[in-house]
């Protein structure tokens, strides 16, 4: 998670500006310029995710992230911690699409 110790992490994922739905979707991530690899998103709302990834992230790297039903969205690493990282979506996305996703899916929770 770099220099940001945990206690603050926690506290800046409290300050969030939408609550987020906990999910169990497989989604396509991608690094500009390298190719895209399978991630678990966690939870997620039109603002952002959380997923588990087998790549390590730096804070700060622009991603697109592939959500079926939705399509391509771009997004800012936020905090990355062992195999899990968050992002926030550089434009929130369209809700009744979002809202469509979240109906066909499962909802289980992975820890965020």
């Amino acid at each position: 998670m770099g220099a940001q110790p945990l206690a603050q992490h926690l506290f800046d994922v409290e300050k969030r500006r939408a609550e987020r739905d906990a999910v169990s979707i497989k989604a396509e991530l991608h690094e500009s310029g390298q190719d895209g690899h399978e991630v678990l998103i966690g939870n997620l709302s039109p603002f952002g995710f959380m997923a588990i990834s087998p790549e390590s992230y730096r804070e700060g790297t622009l991603v697109r992230l592939e959500l079926p039903m939705i399509g391509a969205v771009n997004a800012k690493i936020v905090w990355s911690l062992s195999d899990r990282i968050g992002a926030e979506f550089i434009r929130p996305f369209d809700a009744r699409g979002y809202r469509e996703l979240l109906d066909s899916t499962p909802r289980q929770a992975v820890n965020d």
